[in-house]
């Protein structure tokens, strides 16, 4: 009889150790996770797509997916092809004349990862260009046929200057009409005529940074109230406690948001950053299923990881220094099916030899 409780101990055991380890053996880094999701979404010799529901590779997203891998010292595949392909887009869009700014940046700093430099025609066509779209009283606009200056173009303009190594010109007119697009609640908005959002305001405080007249801001401490009028203090508030929200009206806070306004808050005082609370708001954003970083939004408690989402939570992290979280810490698996199947038929297993057993001691 003690033989008989003996063996279904040892059973029992056997069954709760598997039950425990099995998962933790499954388990991986939040930094494998992540570049784990990165991979699935390139579409090799093309791009990266933003997501798994995605079809076609994004600009936006290729550029971004090179910048985490390139941190972690890791490579897209089929290179060449990769680098032909963004050169040729790059290049069409300026044959077709139809340039798009946007696409123009996110294309040329893929291209720069890639430590890959383009034809010295392109990049003369590339430089004519962004000076024709210059305007009289300041700014850049989206194109070199309009005369309409925004925030937006500005820091496109501004950033496509820097990849292709070329001075911005008159930098004292494009710096005070940045400052024109400054409001009374410290932020800036679209242009001069437009109410604040965080967006442009992140655009305004990274034009002044790149061109190095930051410490010129309209008023550095409303800018940061404002900015900081966003963020999410109440622990209460579980889903966004360290966040910052889009706008004031908003239920959520968003990963974008929260990257636009650290980084523009880095820039102008580090020291009035939330550490502790932002850092970890991001890192529970990290989505077990997928392992890249998902928004929540109304009725859902979880989403499909987007690399641009990604993205805004490792830049965020790095602002911070603490990219060492996604190396350090374990990352909970989701428990499933193949996993109890390989519990289920162990346990099985252990049970059907301690029945022979004990039925062999009785004999």
């Amino acid at each position: 009889m003690k033989n008989k409780y003996r063996y279904f101990t040892i059973i029992f055991l056997v069954f709760f150790i598997i039950l425990n380890v099995t998962p933790i053996a499954f388990a991986k880094t939040r930094r494998t996770y992540l570049t784990d999701f990165l991979f699935s979404n390139e579409i090799r010799g093309e791009g990266f797509k933003n997501g798994i529901e995605a079809t076609n590779p994004l600009n936006e997203a290729t550029a971004y997916a090179l910048e985490i891998l390139d941190q972690y010292g890791l490579n897209a595949h089929e290179i060449t092809d990769l680098e032909t392909k963004l050169e040729t887009d790059l290049e069409q869009m300026f044959n077709n004349d139809d340039v798009e700014l946007y696409d123009s940046y996110f294309l040329l700093k893929s291209l720069a990862l890639l430590d890959y430099t383009i034809e010295v025609e392109l990049e003369d066509r590339i430089y004519d260009y962004i000076n024709k779209t210059e305007q009289i009283g300041g700014g850049f606009s989206y194109s070199n046929t309009s005369a309409l200056a925004s925030i937006s173009s500005t820091y496109f303009v501004v950033q496509i200057y820097d990849l292709i190594l070329k001075p911005v010109p008159n930098i004292t007119t494009h710096k005070n009409w940045v400052l024109h697009c400054n409001n009374s609640d410290g932020g800036y908005g679209g242009n001069s005529s437009l109410s604040s959002t965080i967006l442009s305001t992140y655009y305004a405080v990274s034009i002044l940074h790149e061109l190095d007249v930051i410490n010129e801001l309209a008023d550095e401490n409303q800018t940061l109230t404002y900015l900081d009028t966003f963020f999410v203090q109440y622990q209460s508030d579980t889903k966004n406690y360290g966040g910052y929200l889009p706008d004031i009206t908003a239920n959520y806070a968003l990963l974008s948001s929260t990257f636009y306004s650290v980084k523009a808050i880095s820039i102008i005082d580090e020291t009035m950053l939330h550490d502790a609370s932002t850092i970890r708001w991001v890192l529970n954003h990290q989505n077990f299923q997928d392992g890249g970083f998902a928004d929540l939004t109304q009725g859902t408690d979880q989403l499909t990881s987007s690399v641009i989402s990604s993205y805004y939570a490792f830049e965020t992290l790095k602002i911070f220094n603490s990219l060492s979280k996604l190396a350090s810490e374990v990352f909970m698996v989701e428990f499933n099916y193949f996993i109890l199947v390989i519990i289920m038929a162990s346990i099985g297993l252990i049970a059907g030899i301690g029945v022979v057993v004990w039925r062999r001691r009785r004999i």
